[in-house]
């Protein structure tokens, strides 16, 4: 049985960067090309929906300003090659960014839109990227946009239910399975509202580690799970 959708925590870049003697652009760089092989993994053992959590809101607010001029350069670099070579396209990825986009520079954010404009009309693979994104944040978000929402008389309070309230989250589809790499045993906020029933499997693996074996024994953990959902 392979879930249909999979989240993943790519954690330990950072430590990979002092693991391998390579500077922080050279490890984060080992990173993203990391994502994309894993994105080739997923779609060829039939995973139809993916999630991947860039960068945390937490971490927006909180690193350097050097540091996070690395990570906006290297997202910016593989955008626009993405959107040169049409690789989102080509591989039928419908792409979403999620979280709190506002904040990042406006050229990332206009190439960000572009590609999930290119893709909209793809189908075969959900693709979402979480860029400054919380958990917490998105939960407080959803409740301020329904409060409005009832407060206009857009939305009747007494027919809020959890279907409901799920559309005001960035994303709809709950991962069936949680990666998180990088040898840390907790979701970190990771989509709270969406991980409820997911089933959670921790790797030791650095991320830029982290091989086709191991996706391939994440996906076996699931396939032995026994799934109840509360019944």
């Amino acid at each position: 049985m392979v879930p249909c959708s999979v989240a993943v925590i790519p954690d330990g870049n950072r430590r990979f960067s002092a693991k391998a003697g390579l500077s922080l652009d050279a490890a984060y760089l080992a990173g993203f090309r990391k994502v994309e092989e894993s994105v080739d993994w997923a779609v060829e053992s039939g995973v139809k929906s993916l999630a991947y959590w860039a960068l945390s809101i937490e971490n927006f607010q909180n690193r350097s300003q050097l540091e996070l001029g690395v990570l906006f350069a290297l997202m910016q670099a593989h955008a626009r090659k993405a959107i040169e070579s049409r690789q989102f396209e080509s591989m039928g990825a419908r792409v979403k960014f999620f979280g709190r986009t506002s904040l990042l520079p406006s050229s990332l954010q206009n190439d960000f839109k572009r590609i999930e404009d290119n893709t909209a009309e793809s189908s075969a693979v959900e693709l979402n990227l979480g860029v400054a994104y919380g958990g917490r944040d998105e939960l407080l978000t959803a409740a301020k946009r329904l409060a409005e929402d009832a407060r206009t008389g857009a939305v009747d309070p007494a027919q809020v239910d959890e279907r409901k309230f799920g559309e005001y989250f960035y994303l709809q589809t709950a991962p069936d399975l949680v990666i998180r790499t990088g040898g840390v045993q907790r979701l970190s906020g990771f989509m709270p509202w969406h991980t409820g029933y997911s089933e959670l499997y921790f790797s030791k693996k650095l991320w830029p580690e982290f091989q086709r074996a191991d996706f391939q024994d994440a996906l076996a953990y699931f396939a032995s799970a026994k799934r109840n959902f509360g019944k």
